[in-house]
């Protein structure tokens, strides 16, 4: 067995701690946040310490349950997703979708499923440094140097260290240094995004089995999301340019009262005016594109999740993706016996591909939802049509595909293709 230290706790690196820790090995994940587990600090801004809603769609879901978490404990962490309802002049379109393998999507309580991991990686043993930083990456020796919250610093020596550390990862960022011939690609979306929560989504008029979706009516001024969780709060995420009026930047509070106004005109002034407090107050988050060519470094780090593959959510895939990283690793380090030098660079292989398809398929998405029109709405509706008339001919749906099973990506963006060239012809014709 392995001793394995994982920069990085959040969602990849939590799952991958509770995987590995089962079968056997020693796992010390380095975090630099505090610990989930620990009460919050008492002057903790009560905004931005809310939960924050994602999408974790099948491939997440069949990661998730196969280290042993029940399907009962994953569920209260979040509300199934049956459709998604795109606002159109204050209208909502409503999409319902259907399973295709027995689960629902779930708009998932970001903070309530971390908790969930890590209260299953102390079960396991797994041994945790929260409020550590990692400062450096040795490649060869395998070791990696930890600030604590004290200032004192260490090294951590493993026989493995994976990377779950995020898009601006340190453990990247040394094997960018310290491996020959490492290509490495960063890109910045011209969107960024804020994320506000409201209580009572229910009494707002919305639905908490749907995934709501705004800006297909702004020609590219935004778009924006906004799924219930839990607690009943519906959280919105608004993704805006960085230069203009309305932007992240703009600090004038009477055009970004008219932006929700005409936006969000169907929620109350009090709403609105609350969503505007929190606008003005938060700062924003950048829309990030991260492409490595290589996921490893001989049989000694690994990188997993973001750290490899990060991407702007308009897919909605990053999470998914991460945690499904870590499910076909390990899968891969029991078919090689545990040979690292085996198991990291088929890794490599395997996930390259499925994330460069990954990526390509968000890209083209954000494309479409930044600059839509109402062809979009004729397209998806014309793909269902004939795959219900023709099914051995015209391609299935790619986004029941994509929300209600584990097809691999590239699988995926083959559909995708496919379904643009018969929709072609369609028009054509």
């Amino acid at each position: 067995m392995h001793k394995i230290i994982i920069v990085g706790g959040g969602l990849a690196g939590s799952l991958a701690a509770i995987y590995l820790a089962r079968r056997g090995h020693d796992v010390h994940v380095i975090e630099k946040r505090a610990d989930p587990l620990q009460e919050p600090p008492a002057n903790a801004d009560p905004i931005s310490s809310r939960a924050i809603g994602v999408s974790m769609t099948v491939r997440g879901i069949k990661a998730v349950l196969a280290a042993g978490i029940s399907m009962q404990e994953l569920s209260q962490c979040g509300e199934p997703v049956v459709g998604m309802a795109f606002s159109i002049r204050g209208q909502y379109k409503v999409r319902e979708l259907h399973p295709l393998e027995g689960l629902f999507p779930l708009s998932l309580n970001r903070n309530a499923f971390q908790r969930l991991l890590n209260q299953y990686a102390a079960r396991h043993q797994v041994k945790y440094s929260f409020e550590h930083k990692c400062l450096d990456v040795d490649l060869e020796r395998k070791t990696v140097l930890v600030q604590g919250p004290d200032g004192v610093v260490q090294h951590l020596h493993g026989d493995l260290i994976i990377g779950a550390d995020g898009a601006h990862s340190a453990v990247r960022r040394a094997m960018q240094s310290g491996m020959r011939r490492f290509e490495f690609k960063q890109s910045f979306f011209r969107h960024g995004y804020k994320t506000m929560v409201l209580p009572n989504a229910e009494a707002l008029g919305f639905r908490k089995d749907l995934l709501y979706f705004f800006g297909m009516d702004s020609k590219g001024v935004f778009a924006g999301r906004a799924a219930t969780i839990p607690d009943g709060s519906i959280s919105f995420a608004i993704c805006l340019p960085y230069v203009g009026a309305p932007s992240l930047n703009t600090q004038d509070r009477e055009v970004m009262a008219g932006f929700f106004g005409r936006y969000f005109g169907n929620l109350p002034p009090a709403s609105r005016a609350e969503l505007l407090d929190q606008f003005m107050a938060l700062p924003s988050n950048d829309l990030i594109n991260v492409r490595s060519s290589t996921f490893h470094y001989k049989g000694h780090v690994l990188l997993i999740g973001d750290s490899a593959h990060a991407t702007a959510p308009f897919l909605g895939q990053g999470m998914n993706m991460a945690l499904e990283d870590v499910q076909v690793f390990v899968g891969l380090l029991e078919k090689h016996g545990n040979a690292l030098e085996l198991a990291l660079p088929e890794f490599t292989r395997q996930r390259k591909v499925q994330a460069d398809a990954m990526q390509e398929m968000a890209i083209a998405n954000y494309e479409v939802l930044s600059n839509p029109n109402f062809l979009f709405f004729l397209q998806a509706r014309y793909t269902r049509y004939m795959h219900q008339r023709f099914p051995r001919v015209y391609p299935p749906d790619m986004a029941e595909k994509l929300y209600f099973t584990s097809v691999p990506y590239a699988e995926l963006q083959q559909i995708q293709k496919k379904q643009n060239v018969w929709y072609k012809l369609g028009r054509v014709n």
